[in-house]
């Protein structure tokens, strides 16, 4: 059980420092600073305090988590196995002592932890600069309510985009088709649709964590035990088959014959 919580750590480790550095990591980086430099614009404007608070409040949900984050995540998960895939070097790994399983979970790990490094900034950074701009000072709440969504929605995006990258050539056009059309139409639709797209889950964690304010009263929200139980399921289920589909997979592509 020690050896394989040490290849664990091996592989998380490796796949989050092999995603943390190059110039996808600074182009990430920069993806990440959007929100802040809105919130800047807002301040170069002078609005008033409680206007600029909501404003910076209301692009966690509307741009910080559905569009940066969401996007973030894509990129970060999808590479994990889909680089090695295409490189043909997952075979090496998956020919070792570590088992498939170990393989999935260490590479989410790591994906989830570049996701965090990237994410939990883009979530604060606006907050604050808002603060020295001149808004309503925030409640200790908010930050740490809004780290939390941020971390429940990098979990499952991580595991879902994770096993987009292992089962598809197409990852980041489905993981893009996904997140611009299901996570955002889907929601907008009657009845109970709207509980089949991860976003509808974090909006009722938010509106009940809230109860005013821009990230609060959500139409039609579940109790927030129901919320986090299903954001957690999400990356449950997703990397067991990620692991089924491990496998099964061949890891590197077949050679055509000369």
């Amino acid at each position: 059980m020690t050896g394989e919580l040490a290849r664990l750590a091996t592989v998380a480790w490796w796949s989050f420092r092999g995603s943390a550095r190059g110039l996808r990591m600074l182009g990430l980086a920069a993806f990440a600073a959007v929100p802040s430099v809105i919130v800047l614009a807002l301040v170069s404007v002078r609005p008033a305090a409680d206007a600029l608070a909501n404003a910076a409040e209301g692009l966690f949900g509307s741009l910080t988590i559905p569009v940066v984050g969401m996007l973030i995540v894509l990129v970060v998960s999808v590479g994990q196995f889909r680089n090695e895939i295409d490189a043909e070097t997952l075979v090496y790994l998956s020919d070792r002592s570590v088992s498939r399983a170990t393989v999935v979970v260490g590479k989410y790990l790591g994906a989830v932890g570049v996701s965090l490094v990237l994410v939990v900034p883009a979530v604060l950074l606006p907050l604050g600069l808002a603060e020295l701009g001149g808004a309503t000072p925030y409640s200790a709440q908010v930050p740490l309510v809004l780290i939390l969504a941020a971390f429940l929605a990098v979990l499952g995006y991580a595991a879902f985009f994770l096993f987009l990258g292992l089962v598809s050539r197409s990852a980041l056009i489905i993981g893009l088709l996904y997140g611009f059309l299901w996570e955002e139409l889907l929601p907008l639709l009657p009845g109970e649709v709207p509980h089949l797209t991860l976003v509808y889950y974090l909006r009722s964690f938010l509106s009940g964590e809230f109860a005013t304010g821009p990230l609060g009263g959500y139409p039609s929200a579940v109790p927030i035990p129901i919320a986090v139980a299903a954001l957690l399921a999400v990356p449950a289920v997703f990397l067991i088959l990620a692991s089924g589909a491990f496998s099964l997979l061949e890891t590197a592509p077949e050679r055509e014959s000369a």
